[in-house]
């Protein structure tokens, strides 16, 4: 979801000036030596060569080979706080690292195992997804015409919100989700070949809907000394319209708000969605906000 984008620029931020951890956020339960040991290791000297040997020998192993389902060199990320490689070759497995605003935040590498749709990484090093850490441990590989995609295997609707926003197929190397590099300078048409069970998330159309409902709200606290507010609301289409659960919508009028919901739950003419603000910052929300899956700015 695209609240993960901003929660990135927001620990960039909070990195650069210094946010203390926000009250009532619970410490994780590795101890805070036991997960720096771990990043010292990682980031080492000792690991920074062996991770460069095995990326020189995977590109050597990638030279051999033609037109492979998944192996290459993958990039994703904003180019601020997420700057995320990713190269994988079958036979001398894969490095990952992370850069941002400070360097370098993460790094891991190891072996890769592959079936007929998936790939799923071993690690050398723990692999903690949290901040500015951590790779999903196994992937669809994804074709789009001649484009190859590596996606979560837990995130596939959230790609199929990306095709529906027009967010992809990217133009531009930046993007939320794993692009071969290269690859976003190749016009494509149609749809990417998805695992049958998600090929009902991708739209031929944008879905329209209206806020009909305000539900309850919660708060989460942020990296910072404010708070997300989680609200519950009610759309006008269902079902019968092409919603799914998962699927996200942009409000589109009035157009002055850069809101999305991501919807929950869904009944045969009304889906209920959450949309994240921060704080009082954000216009209050109201009956009648008009929404889409294809935001605005990306109207052709």
């Amino acid at each position: 979801m695209r609240l993960v984008y901003l929660f990135t620029i927001l620990l960039c931020i909070a990195s650069l000036h210094g946010c203390s951890k926000p009250q009532g956020v619970a410490e994780p339960e590795e101890s805070t030596q036991t997960l720096q040991g771990d990043a010292d290791e990682k980031l080492s000297d000792r690991a920074n060569t062996e991770a460069a040997t095995l990326r020189s020998r995977i590109s050597t192993e990638l030279k051999g080979l033609s037109k492979h389902a998944w192996a290459g060199s993958y990039y994703q990320g904003d180019g601020l706080g997420e700057n995320v490689s990713l190269i994988l070759a079958p036979k001398n497995g894969y490095v990952f690292e992370w850069h941002g605003c400070l360097g370098l935040y993460d790094r891991n590498y190891g072996n890769v195992t592959a079936n007929h749709e998936t790939i799923k990484l071993s690690f050398t090093f723990p692999n903690v997804r949290q901040g500015f850490q951590g790779i999903a441990d196994e992937f669809h590989f994804i074709s789009w015409g001649d484009r190859k995609y590596l996606i979560p295997k837990n995130d596939v609707i959230g790609f199929c919100n990306d095709v529906n926003s027009g967010d992809e197929p990217r133009k531009r190397v930046h993007g939320r989700f794993l692009l071969r590099d290269g690859d976003e300078s190749i016009a494509v048409n149609g749809f990417p070949e998805l695992p049958d069970k998600y090929n009902a998330y991708l739209l031929k159309r944008p879905i329209e809907a209206q806020i009909v409902e305000i539900g309850e709200t919660t708060t989460r606290p942020s990296v910072c000394d404010w708070n997300f507010i989680d609200t519950e609301i009610v759309l006008n289409v269902g079902t019968n319209g092409g919603i799914l659960p998962g699927m996200e919508l942009h409000v589109v009028e009035p157009d002055d708000v850069v809101q999305t919901i991501e919807i929950t739950t869904v009944a045969k003419s009304q889906c209920t969605g959450v949309m994240t603000q921060m704080d009082d910052e954000d216009e209050p929300i109201k009956t009648g906000w008009r929404l889409s899956t294809r935001p605005r700015w990306n109207t052709p």
